[in-house]
């Protein structure tokens, strides 16, 4: 049984689908076609229609509409994932190295764009009810997590203090050892195709005596076809004489049984002029 294939969406993809959704806000939240969001049941399947349009062109992979609403919402979740992983980092205490992950460009759009941040840091007033301070601890504490954020980019990449000089480290060395990989899958991809060159000139000759044969081919059965039309105009012209011989003989067999009746009615005339002679002898 062959295992499922996994379409895995390019960068140009995301980069597209972010920024119509930054054109889109309502549509970047999830909010169906309602009176209530101002987005009738036909922009809403316009919008998506053109999104699908626009992703597939910049494919592989291609995607239905559907496929790419769950790409947006994975995608979405993916970033909140990130955010609330690196909030655990900032509020985790003891030794160890620390592991925050970095947004992209495009995924720190996406932060700003749905405010992510806030509502990883429950920010956002639970069920429309504001938060109540109940103390100066937690006052404090809401000090604290201000203090520790960035306003550039997302709260929680930014969110290392100046003293933690591991997690820079641990991101160089991250580069570092993509960059490696990319080189060795480099080199590996050249001595692929070095290897599948002798086999690609042996297509490209065998392929070029395929089309060579098949010209031929085209070519003597354009002869045979010239040849068959000329065949058949002779025999159509010979059909055709031979039904003018046809009609003439019938036309001359017409003309010498009207003669034999003629002569048959003289002889008859005849006949009758020498009875009447007989009678008045």
């Amino acid at each position: 049984m062959e295992a499922k294939r996994v379409r895995v969406t390019n960068r140009k993809q995301f980069e597209f689908l972010v920024n119509r959704m930054e054109a889109n806000p309502k549509l970047a939240k999830d909010l169906k076609f309602c009176e209530a969001t101002g987005i009738s049941s036909n922009t809403f399947t316009s919008i998506w229609h053109d999104l699908t349009v626009g992703l597939n062109s910049l494919g592989p992979p291609t995607r239905t509409v559907k496929d790419w609403q769950k790409v947006w919402t994975d995608y979405k979740l993916k970033i909140k994932n990130k955010l609330a992983h690196n909030k655990r980092e900032v509020n985790a205490t003891g030794g160890g190295p620390n592991s925050m992950k970095i947004l992209s460009p495009t995924e720190e759009t996406v932060v700003k764009l749905l405010s992510l941040d806030k509502m990883v840091n429950h920010s956002v007033p639970a069920f429309g009810l504001p938060r109540q301070v109940g103390s100066a601890q937690t006052s404090q504490d809401t000090d604290q997590l201000h203090h520790i954020s960035s306003p550039p980019g997302s709260p929680l990449l930014s969110s290392t203090l100046a003293d933690e000089n591991e997690p820079i480290d641990e991101i160089i060395r991250e580069e570092r050892e993509n960059e490696a990989s990319n080189q060795q899958n480099a080199s590996s991809s050249r001595s692929s195709k070095r290897k599948h060159g002798a086999m690609n000139d042996v297509r490209e000759e065998l392929l070029t005596r395929q089309t060579e044969y098949l010209k031929q081919i085209v070519e003597n059965t354009t002869e045979c076809a010239r040849y068959a039309r000329k065949a058949f105009k002779l025999r159509e012209e010979e059909s055709k004489y031979r039904r003018a011989y046809l009609l003439q003989k019938q036309k001359d067999r017409q003309s010498d049984l009207e003669l034999k009746i003629e002569l048959l009615k003289y002889k008859k005339q005849k006949l009758q002029i020498l009875e009447r002679r007989e009678k008045r002898k």
